[in-house]
């Protein structure tokens, strides 16, 4: 019998704020002890705000059921109407795409942080009107038919009480049209309540996507494997806090499972092999579960890698986040001594709020980019970590290397973000960052001039002469000074975070992009600002490599000081939040490696993409992605539809 999964039924109950939460940190160590401290490091700084409960379950609980959970189920997909627009320097082809069975995508999860809006709690789900994070993988990008497939999870409703599953589908890119077609390869998973990150061989032999499903699920299904209890360590494998309240009033916890399953050199119809690599995913489900595979490096090993958002029920609920990385070829994990690769937790202090995997080729390690809501090494009132934390960056216990602060809360509150990390060669990546500005450029000139003598006649930056004389570059290097001088110099004061009136230009957000080092170094380098907007909000942004030099830069304009309205970043029914989730314009350009502008930006006027989302290179100067019709606020027609577009971007600078 087929067990359907509803986001409402697997929710149990709502728990302590969140903000009660003694911490996600971790203190250094020299020697990585099974399981870090808890609350060493942590952060509440958004217990004051009220009213805002965090922590609820997701997981089904201890039913007792043993019911087998479903297989798959073969679908279809439909193509229909082909739209292109002419930017000038790049072509847009958008495809319609009917989702597997005509159904509806998922609306998005309660309480789950974007970079400057979060949607609205548990108790308010109807009113979160935009699309589940989706995801997608390209592959044959070396062929004139390279093939795309797509990671969405779909609803039976619009209601958040529908029941929901994973699904998968193919499309195949035809030079012909410069579009896709359907291949006919598509599933519906029944096993899972949603699907997220997704991943293909070069060949499109090998697909694999993670899967969130129950509470114990794989005691009801045939898993290939149990990775995390043959091979997890400490908090890893703490499902459920059932011991810890046995015999008391406290509320019971549990914890979700997330499957990789994989389908080898076979169609999307049949069952993948699954198997269970986490087993901290519970309360609020986080970031990105960005799924990354490599195929036989120069160590020839072959692996997985994914990023996922996590809980540990030790003395409360405490969230961090972890970088998971397989070994395929005799599907291990090592987590403990000189070869270990990944951690389980702490990437940022505190509570991470977002997270997102990547992976250089160059000197052949993962990665992730994370948001966290503490600051433990550039301490400033509000302003929290945005750090990246390498495979082999310490261990659990150990945070990643600072690039920038942002205004956060562990009520998932933020104005600001990591969103992704490109690289460029062995040694350097690009971290891209949205964020407020927080010092006035006199300022830091008299900083500058007054207290590190740095002559700032010439032409900046001046990075590197602040690294030689304080502190990584010259944001860092000023709030330090701020830390400890005797009020000589100040932030600008910021408007409130939660909601206000009108915006003032100590809101308005900006995106940026660093030039840094294969660990995540900002030494000696600042960050160049290309997208910044006197009156608006600017986030969601996008960067793909082109291969030639080039690089697809995009990004979305939010809600603007002209606009005269109230804003707020969550709590309150549609209206005023949805401006900070739905963007009124999205915007590309193509920049090169050293963050000059080549072409653009031009305004998009019929598409757009998901702000936690990202685009595949799709090969020979082009990029794919997938999103729903109409996504601007004039135009929004609602974030639960059933045609999306399949969308190409085709740079003219290949021809």
């Amino acid at each position: 019998m087929d067990k359907l999964f509803s986001k409402n039924l697997l929710v149990l109950a709502l728990t302590a704020a969140l903000a009660a939460c003694s911490g996600g940190g971790g203190g250094s160590s020299d020697s990585e002890p099974e399981t870090p401290a808890v609350g060493d490091g942590g952060s509440n700084n958004g217990g004051d705000q009220g009213g805002d409960n965090q922590g609820g379950d997701s997981g089904s609980g201890d039913t007792g059921s043993d019911t087998p959970l479903p297989d798959n189920d073969p679908s279809t997909v439909t193509v229909g109407d082909v739209s292109t627009s002419d930017l000038g320097f790049a072509t847009i082809t958008a495809t319609d795409i009917t989702l597997p069975d005509a159904m509806v995508n998922a609306q998005e999860v309660y309480q789950l942080a974007h970079y400057i809006g979060r949607t609205d709690s548990e108790q308010d789900e109807e009113n979160i009107d935009i699309p589940i994070r989706s995801y997608t993988a390209t592959c044959a990008t070396d062929t004139d038919k390279p093939r795309m497939f797509v990671s969405t999870t779909l609803s039976e409703g619009q209601s958040a009480s529908n029941p929901t599953y994973g699904s998968v589908y193919e499309l195949q890119y035809n030079p012909e049209t410069s579009s896709f077609d359907q291949t006919g390869n598509t599933t519906i998973l029944k096993q899972c309540y949603e699907s997220h990150g997704i991943t293909a061989s070069a060949d499109c032999s090998r697909v694999a996507v993670l899967c969130n499903t129950e509470y114990k699920a794989s005691e009801r299904y045939d898993v290939k494997k149990d990775l995390i209890e043959e091979h997890g360590i400490g908090w890893m494998k703490i499902e459920d806090n059932l011991d810890a309240v046995a015999g008391t009033d406290n509320e019971k916890k549990y914890n979700d499972q997330i499957w990789l399953m994989e389908w080898d050199n076979k169609p999307l119809s049949e069952v993948p092999d699954a198997y269970v690599v986490n087993k901290m995913h519970g309360g609020t489900h986080l970031g990105t579960q960005e799924l990354l595979y490599v195929e036989d490096d120069s160590k020839g090993r072959t692996s997985y890698a994914f990023s996922v958002t996590a809980r540990v029920l030790v003395s409360g609920s405490h969230y961090s986040a972890g970088l998971t990385v397989i070994d395929r070829d005799d599907w291990s994990m090592t987590m403990t001594g000189d070869e270990r690769r990944g951690w389980y937790w702490l990437c940022g202090h505190g509570h991470v709020l977002n997270i997102r995997a990547f992976y250089n080729p160059g000197n052949e390690m993962f990665g992730a980019l994370c948001t966290s809501d503490g600051n433990k090494y550039h301490p400033s009132p509000g302003l929290n970590a945005i750090a990246i934390k390498m495979e082999d960056d310490g261990s659990s216990v150990l945070e990643g290397t600072y690039n920038h602060v942002v205004p956060t809360t562990s009520a998932m509150i933020s104005n600001g973000g990591g969103h992704t990390v490109v690289p460029v060669d062995a040694n350097t990546n690009l971290s891209v960052i949205v964020s407020p500005k927080y010092i006035e450029d006199e300022d830091m000139d008299r900083f500058l001039q007054d207290t590190l003598g740095i002559d700032t006649s010439g032409d900046g930056p001046f990075d590197d002469q602040c690294a030689d004389k304080a502190n990584k570059n010259c944001f860092f290097s000023y709030l330090e000074e701020i830390e400890y001088d005797e009020g000589d110099y100040s932030l600008i004061p910021r408007q409130g975070l939660y909601s206000g009136g009108a915006l003032d230009e100590s809101s308005l957000t900006r995106v940026g992009i660093a030039k840094v080092d294969w660990e995540g170094n900002i030494e000696g380098v600042g960050i160049n600002w290309l997208a910044e907007d006197s009156d608006c909000q600017i986030s969601d942004p996008q960067l793909v490599d082109l291969k030639n030099g080039r690089y697809l830069f995009g990004y979305a304009q939010f809600q603007c000081i002209s606009d005269n309205l109230p804003y707020n970043r969550s709590y309150n029914k549609k209206g005023e939040a949805m401006r900070m989730l739905v963007p009124k314009a999205y915007y590309v350009m193509e920049i090169d490696a050293d963050l000059n502008v080549l072409e653009g930006p031009v305004k998009l006027t019929d598409y757009g993409w998901g702000g936690l989302d990202e685009p595949m290179y799709l090969g020979n100067g082009k990029v794919a992605w997938n999103y729903i019709k109409n996504p601007t606020f004039e135009n929004y027609i609602g974030g639960q539809q059933n045609v999306w577009q399949a969308i190409v971007y085709h740079s003219k600078s290949v021809n």
